[in-house]
């Protein structure tokens, strides 16, 4: 009896120790929630606020709230929307391009695993090719979301080829947009791609190449406004070699499908004045 009474004894004294430890945690419990709480409804506070100074088109206070929140509270869910929301607002209403540069740097800097990394990542090399022209910059930019597979795949690799003919580069245009013919076969940018590689070969001077690009262009899609610019430079490539009767033949193809009618019309005219020239030679 006296072992049970001892045991009995410090099973009620564990118990009381751990009502005590209970006691006095759980007052820490609920103050860290209680703080958790707090932090969450002002961050949501402060991005709400700057939603409605948006709205009344007072971009610069928006922005100091956006990045308030980013500044004060870097681990919250609303942090990298934060500042890639103030890099839209440099960008779009303010015009300031560098300086929404470094809002979508810093997303991709400090939130590389966030959802909203890759947005910031394509408006970085965004404002590189189109606002800065700093081609090498866009180059970069494109390669390294490329590098990591994103659904839009294809739309880079274009932008990507499309960069290199800004730089001139014309061997390296084929190149890139050959790869994205090879790689994404059912990808809605091929007959643009076939109509800018026959294209780049034609300004080349490589007029055999560049007709069978075009020629294969408009035979995979006859009906396609790329196939229509197709037989329009193919009668371009006839005119360089004298084949005045197939130019006409192609420009007369045209008739009734050709957006840019006037045109049409005038290099008609001018390839029937050229034969009319050579017949009279003749």
């Amino acid at each position: 009896m006296k072992e049970e009474r001892k045991r009995a004894r410090k099973i009620s004294n564990k118990r009381r120790a751990w009502l005590l430890g209970s006691c006095l945690l759980l007052p820490l419990f609920f103050g860290l929630y209680i703080y958790h709480l707090r932090l969450d409804e002002t961050h949501k506070a402060l991005f709400r606020r700057a939603e409605k100074l948006i709205e009344k088109g007072s971009y610069r206070r928006a922005i100091s709230q956006l990045r308030s929140l980013h500044e004060h509270y870097p681990a919250t869910p609303q942090a990298p929307q934060a500042l890639l929301l103030s890099g839209d607002i440099l960008l779009l209403n303010l015009h300031k391009e560098k300086e929404a540069l470094l809002s979508f740097l810093l997303v991709e800097r400090d939130y590389p695993d966030s959802s909203w990394c890759q947005t910031a990542r394509l408006r970085v090399a965004e404002i590189y090719k189109y606002r800065l022209q700093d081609y090498g910059g866009a180059l970069v930019a494109y390669q390294k979301i490329l590098d990591r597979k994103p659904l839009e795949s294809e739309n880079v690799q274009y932008e990507i080829a499309d960069t290199y003919f800004r730089m001139n580069n014309f061997e390296q245009t084929r190149i890139e947009f050959e790869s994205l013919i090879n790689d994404y076969p059912d990808s809605k940018l091929l007959p643009e791609a076939l109509y800018r590689i026959g294209s780049v070969l034609f300004l080349e001077g490589n007029l055999k190449d560049a007709e069978l690009a075009l020629q294969r262009l408009c035979h995979d899609y006859p009906d396609h406004s790329f196939a229509l610019e197709g037989y329009f430079t193919l009668a371009q490539i006839h005119e360089e070699r004298g084949e005045l009767r197939k130019a006409l033949e192609v420009l007369n193809g045209l008739a009734g499908r050709y957006a840019r009618e006037s045109i049409l019309e005038q290099r008609i005219a001018r390839v029937m004045q050229r034969l009319n020239k050579k017949t009279q030679a003749i």
